[in-house]
């Protein structure tokens, strides 16, 4: 049994150690022995003695070797290691061997009675670390399941430790991130002042209780906090640092504003209804409160009621007076007391008052508070004598609605509903009363649906309640067709019911679909109106044109004594009609260019920036990409449009000096960006221009994109140029997209 400790001895001389195990253990001391540092290494693993006493010159691997490993094993923190070395006695073994860690270091040769006063002393000093790293650990791990942060700060603000919550709290991973940062880093600068005097003032009294500060997570977020700190002593009894217990109150605050704003909705509400709300004690002896509605229905002043808490009951109609006294007094302790009544006011007139009153338990369930509404119901009463009217109406409604109209009860069954719903489901009548309204709903829609039902009958809004919806519906031969349903609860006493309004937008929904396909087809037909123009101009008024001028060399040649002012004239109108002609190539060629039917996307690309140089001051610089194959012809129109669009609006606009082309092919997609460096455009106008129906420009090219399935963003600052950005799908097969070709061409 280990009596004094467990004490390791590591030696190669078999007679000394022999010699110092015979005398520990006659001391009372437990003792296992090593021959080798490999067999002393294995034994503090598997023992974890209290002491180890080390040879340094080891047979195998030496004490210093076996010291190291023993100190760097966490699981053998407590272990005290003591080197004993007749020949390694130098100073700097000695220095090097409490480097790596050793606690003693005992010279060769030494007496039996110096080891027995230095075994004792080192175990002393073991038993107390080991002592002082549990306490530690044990109060470290009680600071560390507060549910509040925990920190030492220094007098001057420095943060010198704190616990996890400290850091999650301040938005840190760990708490190594708060270290020797300030506390000043933390909170904002107008709260620096305070927190100077309050860590002065701790300083002299010791602690601060309950201070209030804002402080700003890692992110800057604000929030509020409660600091309780007390100053902690250090060397000589002098402080140093405040021990602080820091609570997030941001929850409490928010709590407390959220209370102060509901007394404050409660009161607004109270004295703006115009029912009376009115509160007494348990035994109805006090009027609490009574809101100002009880003047206007009793005609009577609070003040009275607050005096003599029974006046109300005097004004109530002889007639129904005892009824109302006998049901206040057994039904009200039972949350049951409803009484609808007349009274009297002190001008004779006599009004109608429906009464309830609710009991307020404390936790022993002793009422303590009686609550009630009274609601002047004088025009309900009229409204009811015309209840049969109000039904005739609602009939005629119901017969003449365009819409279905379907009445359901809080289990979904059909109870009422209008010709219009017989006819836009194709079910009579008969059939579908008593029928699930589920009967109506696609299998793929029922669960959705009836979710949202559920939450409508239990008191919550659902995802159908309030709200119109779109979704297929199911005709009696199984059909289904589109439709909007608008789902209303109707406020009745007992179980929830709903009103369902159902419209057939299957003609709508037809006609939306044509409106979102208009701008494809506007853009086709400018496709084909421009490919009629150019045919038109080079079939037609290009050969006129063409024929005019070889009637005009005709005379010439006809006339040879013509004079010289009549040649020129000559001479001028066939080099106007030279130019008429290029005019008209060029403008057949803008409309539908046979480059782009020919050689492709990109040829017509650098051609048509090749005329816009030609006739203008604008510089291009063009990466274009050169695929295996051709793209499909309806991508290589639109986005050939896109760009002649873009720089003619350039062009136009813009005053630019530079405009750089870009096209690629990434995976299935062609991205196509279109850059100038002018003078760019407020986003707000252009859209106030497309109100005035101007702007159409950038409209096309959106327009153009999104009929590719693809995506068009334009951005432009004043003065900073603009940026097109386009991206559709290529339609070309995968195994040409690796092998396209980009090139960087200088017009």
């Amino acid at each position: 049994m280990n009596k004094k400790g467990l004490i390791l001895l590591v030696d190669d001389d078999d007679q000394l150690r022999q010699l110092f195990s015979t005398f520990l253990k006659g001391e009372g001391y437990e003792i296992i022995e090593a021959g080798t540092g490999q067999e002393g290494w294995q034994l503090a693993r598997s023992r974890r003695p209290d002491l180890v006493l080390l040879d340094v010159g080891l047979p195998d691997i030496s004490g210093v070797e076996v010291c190291r490993l023993i100190k760097t094993d966490p699981a053998l923190i407590d272990v005290f290691v003591a080197f004993c070395s007749g020949e390694a006695t130098s100073d700097e073994h000695k220095v090097s061997g409490f480097k790596i860690g050793a606690d003693e270091y005992l010279v060769k040769p030494f007496g039996l009675q110096e080891l027995s006063a230095r075994v004792q002393t080192l175990l002393r000093l073991r038993n107390t670390t080991a002592a002082l790293r549990a306490s530690e650990e044990h109060h470290r791990k009680l600071i560390d399941i507060l549910p509040d942060a925990v920190c030492l700060i220094h007098p001057k603000g420095r943060l010198l430790a704190g616990n996890f919550q400290a850091a999650a709290m301040l938005g840190f991973v760990n708490t190594e991130e708060l270290l020797q940062k300030n506390i000043f880093d933390f909170t904002p600068a107008e709260e620096h002042t305070r927190i100077e005097a309050d860590f002065i003032k701790a300083l002299k009294t010791g602690v601060i209780r309950n201070a209030e500060y804002t402080m700003l997570r890692k992110d800057g977020t604000p929030f509020r906090v409660e600091l309780c700190a007390t100053v902690s002593l250090g060397i000589n009894n002098q402080p140093a640092g405040l021990l602080s217990v820091v609570r997030d109150i941001t929850e409490r605050k928010q709590a407390q504003e959220a209370l102060r704003a509901s007394e404050e909705r409660f009161r607004q509400l109270a004295d703006h209804i115009r029912e009376v709300f009115w509160m007494t004690s348990g035994d109805r002896s006090k009027m609490i409160y009574v809101s100002p509605a009880f003047e206007e229905i009793w005609g009577q002043t609070r003040e009275s009621l607050y005096a003599r808490p029974h006046n109300w009951s005097d004004a109530i109609h002889p007639d129904d007076r005892h009824r109302v006294l006998e049901s206040s007094n057994s039904k009200t302790d039972l949350g049951e007391y409803d009484e609808t009544y007349r009274i009297i006011r002190p001008d004779g007139s006599i009004r109608w008052v429906q009464d309830r009153a609710f009991p307020i338990r404390d936790a022993s369930g002793k009422i303590y508070r009686i609550v009630g509404i009274a609601d002047d119901i004088t025009k309900r009463k009229q409204a009811w004598d015309a209840l049969g009217e109000s039904e005739a109406r609602k009939r005629a409604i119901m017969q003449a609605a365009l819409d279905g109209i379907i009445t359901i009860d809080h289990e979904g069954r059909m109870i009422e509903l209008n010709p219009s719903a017989e006819k836009i489901f194709a079910h009579s009548r008969t059939k579908l009363i008593g029928e699930n309204v589920m009967s109506i709903v696609p299998p793929s829609f029922r669960t959705w649906f009836k979710n949202g039902l559920e939450n409508s009958f239990s008191g919550y809004k659902g995802p159908t309640q309030g709200s119109r919806i779109e979704m297929p519906t199911l005709r009696a031969d199984g059909s289904s067709f589109s439709a909007e349903f608008t789902i209303t609860r109707i406020r009745l006493p007992g179980d929830p019911m709903f009103t369902i309004y159902i419209r057939d937008i299957t003609q709508q929904k037809r006609a939306e679909t044509e409106l979102r396909s208009l701008p494809q087809r506007i853009i086709k037909a400018q496709e084909d109106e421009r490919s009629r123009i150019a045919l038109e101009l080079h079939d037609g008024i290009n050969q006129i044109i063409a024929s005019v001028k070889m009637r005009l060399h005709k005379v010439e040649g006809n006339l040879p004594d013509l004079k010289p002012a009549a040649r020129e004239i000559l001479h001028r109108c066939d080099r106007l009609l030279v130019k008429a002609l290029e005019e008209n190539r060029r403008i057949a060629h803008n409309l539908r260019p046979t480059d782009l039917d020919n050689l492709g996307l990109t040829a017509a690309c650098t051609s048509f920036c090749s005329d816009v140089q030609l006739r203008t001051n604008l510089q291009f610089q063009l990466r274009l990409l050169e695929p295996a194959q051709r793209l499909s012809p309806v991508v290589e129109l639109h986005l050939f449009r896109i760009v002649q669009e873009a720089i003619n609006n350039i062009e136009k606009h813009a005053k630019a000096q530079l405009v750089r082309l870009q096209m690629r092919l990434e995976d299935d997609f062609v991205e196509l960006k279109i850059q100038d460096d002018g003078l760019g455009f407020d986003p707000k106008t252009v859209h106030l221009y497309r109100k005035k129906r101007h702007g159409l420009g950038l409209t096309n090219l959106r327009e153009r994109a999104l009929s590719l399935g693809g995506t068009c963003e334009i951005n432009s600052k004043l003065k900073k140029g603009t940026t097109i950005k386009v991206r559709v799908p290529a339609t070309i097969p995968q195994k040409f997209i690796s092998a396209k070709k980009e090139r960087i061409s200088e017009v």
